[in-house]
């Protein structure tokens, strides 16, 4: 009897250390990348550049007081590209750059990070080499988040930066977009309606123009503060504030996860500001209740998109992010 209870213990410990670690890979990410773009033969003062632009986006991140980005290079992918130098030591071809984390919701824009083309070192033949970013913090030395990867080709021994392949840009979310799938409006304010319940609207809570101001659904009285500015580039929106156009809608810390807030932001041009309509209808199998409307969908993953918590509509109800159903509570009219 005590030999089974030893074993049953030592299973239990032994799932517990497994969950643990799991989790510590899987949901560990406090860094995610977004509009990952890779470059050949940027030119800049040193010479010509294997050049990553990219945005990068750090959630709970008060206690890390420097972070460190890397571009490494992989060939295969999952190994780190090393090459032979004059002192014969084997060098891995990465590019890094250290950043002071003075916020609690760090945003990088547009960052760019290059390798010189005289660094890459390929091998004869042809042959595609792998691209990541990946995030650390410097302290501890402890990897916080990574980019999808990226690819490039090259052929013989040139070392010009090789065929660019931008692949997957992103871990946070796969990206289902294609051109010409979603429904374009006017830019210009809308009130964006309730397809449940046509009495409330989208609205700031208190009205108030500042960061983190909860976003739900409010009365209709039709003021500027429940209308919203849709602005439209390449194929999504940024929906700001009619008040304020530097404010608008953004996924609270850009966490592409069903149940995530929407919040009031002031525009940063990030993927979690940008959203995608799909026009849909709200009751095709009657046509005295059917009515044009639009699904709501977030860039940060398009199977994401805006709805109202609870069942009914109700005023003060929380507005979120939900795993997309087409149900009506997903539903916006653009009055």
């Amino acid at each position: 009897m005590r030999q089974k209870q030893f074993y049953f213990s030592a299973l239990v410990s032994l799932m517990v250390m497994s969950m643990t670690a799991f989790q510590g890979t899987a949901f560990g990410q406090k860094a995610t990348f977004s509009d990952c773009k890779l470059k050949h033969n940027v030119v800049t003062d040193g010479g010509k550049q294997l050049q990553c632009q990219y945005t990068a986006r750090f959630s709970d991140m008060k206690s890390h007081k420097k972070i460190k980005i890397v571009m490494q290079v992989e060939h295969p992918k999952g190994k780190v590209y090393k090459y032979l130098n004059n002192d014969g030591k084997n060098v891995s071809v990465t590019a890094s750059k250290e950043y002071n984390n003075q916020y609690d919701r760090p945003i990088l824009e547009n960052k760019r990070l290059g390798i010189y083309n005289s660094r890459l070192h390929p091998k004869p033949g042809t042959n595609t080499y792998y691209v990541r970013l990946v995030a650390y913090e410097v302290k501890t030395g402890k990897v916080i988040g990574r980019s999808g990867y990226m690819s490039f080709t090259n052929t013989g021994k040139s070392s010009d930066g090789g065929k660019v392949s931008n692949s997957s840009a992103s871990k946070s979310g796969s990206k289902s977009k294609s051109k010409g799938k979603w429904a374009k409006i006017s830019k210009g304010n809308y009130h964006v309606a309730c397809a449940e319940n046509a009495m409330v609207y989208v609205g700031a809570k208190n009205k108030k123009m500042a960061n983190g101001t909860n976003i739900e659904l409010v009365g209709k009285f039709l003021e500027d503060e429940q209308q919203w500015y849709f602005l439209p580039e390449n194929d999504y929106y940024y929906i700001c504030s009619a008040v304020n156009r530097n404010y608008v809608l953004d996924v609270k810390k850009g966490v592409a996860a069903s149940g995530t807030n929407i919040q009031l932001y002031k525009r940063n041009n990030s993927e979690a500001q940008r959203w995608y309509l799909e026009r849909c209808n709200t009751n095709p199998g009657n046509p005295k209740e059917n009515h044009e409307a639009f699904i709501i969908r977030s860039a940060l993953n398009p199977d994401l998109v805006i709805e109202f918590e609870g069942k009914y509509g109700d005023f003060g109800s929380n507005i979120r992010l939900g795993r997309c159903s087409r149900k009506l509570s997903q539903m916006w009219r653009l009055d």
